[in-house]
């Protein structure tokens, strides 16, 4: 014999599926905490997302890159699709800031 949820309560967690699924779906993955960096004698840039940080990392950069670049790269470019990997994005972007010496 079969156990089946009741209607109230299978409706209720189909729900919270989906609406989980819609906050994943949403492509919005940003960062709890922003990322601050300053490249060259430029202003001040605040980075908020995975999205944000592999588009500069692409187009802002400077041109010495090292290992954590690569990283951090790959890395972004991966938690702008999988929101679990978001805040490791952020730690791996900051060190790549670090290592290129731009973190404000």
């Amino acid at each position: 014999m079969r156990n089946f949820l009741p209607w109230q309560e299978f409706q209720s967690q189909c729900r919270s599926i989906i609406e989980m699924k819609m906050i994943f779906s949403a492509g919005a993955s940003r960062w709890l905490e922003p990322v601050y960096l300053r490249i060259g004698h430029g202003m001040p840039e605040v980075i908020r997302s995975p999205k944000e940080a592999h588009n500069h990392l692409l187009f802002r950069w400077p041109t010495i890159r090292g290992e954590k670049y690569d990283s951090a790269r790959s890395l972004c470019l991966e938690a702008e699709t999988d929101p679990f990997l978001c805040e490791y994005a952020r730690k791996v972007f900051i060190e790549a800031c670090v290592e290129a010496s731009v973190l404000d």
